[in-house]
């Protein structure tokens, strides 16, 4: 970059301090995002978990019970379970012609109190109903990676931060309130899209005022914070087993939220870019007293960021901007850019394969702990253990992906989630343990896959293609997790082994086509397409690979 040969950012950064009480407390405010990003996500687990039900008989009130002699006269019974049919009755007592559920359903109160399926009969031919529940909410972090990142280069990240806090704080506590189906889908989704822009703009910004040696660590431990947001829900779900209730136990912590708007600094970098210097300064200053660092005079530093913004813009201090591009020229641009992924042979099998390997890792991290839940008698200990698993797994695989390389490690993520969930198939279907156990060890690979592949993808694509090419995989990726809840609900009823051979030849596939990809531990990074088709993957000085890290987020 042109800033390499001038003032760096990470230069006038330095000057104030670029890891000190400053950057924690702005890290420890970015917890409160990421665990209620946590729980939220995998909510529907419990407002949307499925009681044991079975038909209505003509005439039974609510609250009655109907004896175990009605049941056999009126109810198909499963031999193998000896357990009623969920979505059949006879067409009268003792007959041999089976109806639907034309009265309703009779739910257990055993396991769940009340959830949104009870409440709207999401069960049978309206089972659908519920996986489309899961699937607006990614449908919602789709939109919300996607517009969130547009609005925080626009208008800044406090900003968005703030605003998209108090839309969720809102819309999270209404959906306790819904009093349609309808209504809770819709503020499902807009829940899931400003979390996504809470959570993101947030590491955005955690990212640019840290400094180049702890980015990666943070860029890491951020994840942390989400997987106890995981783990704290089942614990939650466990001693509120009403939904709405629950709703509101998961939502009341976002008030939390609210301190943003007092406690969240602006990014420094990103005022510089917009020409707002002495607001940048106000940043700096408040951050080299927090962190007990003595600034240059004010003048310097005004010339240390008006030479960075020079430098990154390519212009003089003194020169006009450039027009900005219409928002046509600025689409037919990303189509065009798009389409430069897949223009050219070894480009072309680079990118598929990316897709293909983020859909899967995606569709397996989600389908299996939703799956869990059906595999295990418990799915608070199953739901608990998937959020537990993830912290190992991301902890050790970033050191293995330097140590074995890139590529290998990737391979053998995919291989080990595919073969331990095809072996669920092979455990008897009373034996509730070794499928549990099976399905985390699931988890703990394709956790591990999701570290990598973030880390990954980044040196894999040329530098000129390399933005377009992570965000076109990372859509793949919530493509992934919109179809894993209608694999798990819709063919778990047909057979409760189908998601697991779904899931786990899916893994094994995707094991296959991460051999396509170039190994890249150690390597010079491509800055061309050109290079691509080239194969230029030559050695890296000592230092190539920090290098990475040493750039912006």
């Amino acid at each position: 970059m042109a800033a390499a040969h001038g003032v760096q950012f990470e230069e006038i950064l330095s000057r104030a301090g670029d890891a000190g009480l400053w950057q924690a407390l702005l890290f420890v405010w970015s917890m409160v995002g990421s665990v209620l990003s946590g729980m939220h996500n995998f909510s529907s687990a419990f407002v949307g978990g499925e009681p044991e039900h079975r038909c209505a008989l003509p005439g039974e009130l609510a609250n009655e019970t109907a004896s175990e002699e009605q049941l056999h006269l009126w109810l198909p019974y499963n031999n193998a379970t000896g357990r009623p049919a969920s979505c059949e009755r006879w067409d009268a007592a003792g007959g041999n012609r089976t109806l639907g559920c034309d009265a309703g359903w009779v739910y257990s109160r055993e396991r769940f109190h009340s959830t949104i399926v009870s409440e709207w009969d999401l069960v049978c031919g309206r089972r659908w109903m519920m996986s489309t529940v899961q699937a607006s909410y990614m449908f919602g972090i789709f939109c919300g990676s996607m517009i969130s990142g547009v609005l925080s280069d626009q208008f800044g990240r406090r900003r968005v931060v703030c605003y998209s806090s108090v839309l969720f704080i809102i819309s999270s506590l209404a959906t306790a309130g819904a009093g349609s189906y309808a209504t809770f889908v819709t503020l499902r989704f807009i829940t899931a899209f400003t979390g996504t822009s809470v959570f993101n703009s947030m590491f955005i910004l955690t990212m640019e005022v840290m400094g180049p040696r702890w980015r990666s660590l943070v860029g890491l431990v951020y994840q942390i914070p989400f997987s106890c947001g995981f783990m704290a829900l089942p614990a939650a779900a466990y001693l509120v087993r009403d939904w709405r209730y629950l709703q509101l136990v998961i939502s009341a912590p976002s008030v939390l939220m609210l301190g943003f708007w007092w406690a969240l600094p602006e990014s420094p970098r990103w005022l510089i870019m917009q020409d707002r210097l002495p607001e940048a300064l106000d940043v700096l200053v408040a951050a080299a007293r927090r962190n007990k660092r003595t600034l240059p005079s004010d003048a310097e530093m005004m010339r240390m960021m008006s030479e960075f913004r020079a430098a990154e813009t390519k212009l003089s201090p003194d020169d006009d901007e450039e027009p900005q591009r219409s928002a046509l020229q600025s689409c037919a641009n990303g189509i065009g850019e798009i389409c430069r992924l897949v223009g050219t042979p070894r480009m072309r099998r680079i990118s598929l394969a990316s897709f293909y390997n983020w859909l899967v890792v995606s569709l397996i991290y989600y389908g299996v702990t939703f799956n869990s839940a059906d595999l295990s008698s418990s799915p608070y200990l199953a739901i608990f253990l998937a959020g537990l698993v993830e912290v190992p797994a991301v902890l050790l695989a970033v050191p293995l992906i330097s140590r074995v390389g890139r590529r290998p490690t990737m391979v053998l993520t995919f291989l080990l989630a595919g073969a331990a969930i095809l072996c669920i198939m092979a455990v008897p279907a009373g034996t509730a343990w070794p499928k549990l156990t099976l399905a985390m060890v699931g988890k703990f690979a394709s956790s591990a896959g999701f570290a990598v592949i973030f880390l990954y993808t980044a040196e894999f694509f040329p530098t000129t293609l390399r933005n377009v090419g992570f965000g076109a995989s990372s859509m793949c990726a919530r493509v992934g997790s919109m179809a894993a809840p209608y694999v798990v609900d819709l063919l778990s009823p047909v057979h409760w082994a189908i998601p697991s051979c779904v899931f786990g030849l899916s893994g094994v596939t995707a094991a296959l086509v991460a051999l396509l990809l170039p190994e890249t531990n150690g390597r010079r990074l491509p800055e061309t397409v050109a290079d691509i088709e080239r194969g230029s993957w030559h050695p890296a000085p000592r230092d190539g690979y920090q290098a990475l890290h040493r750039t912006e987020p």
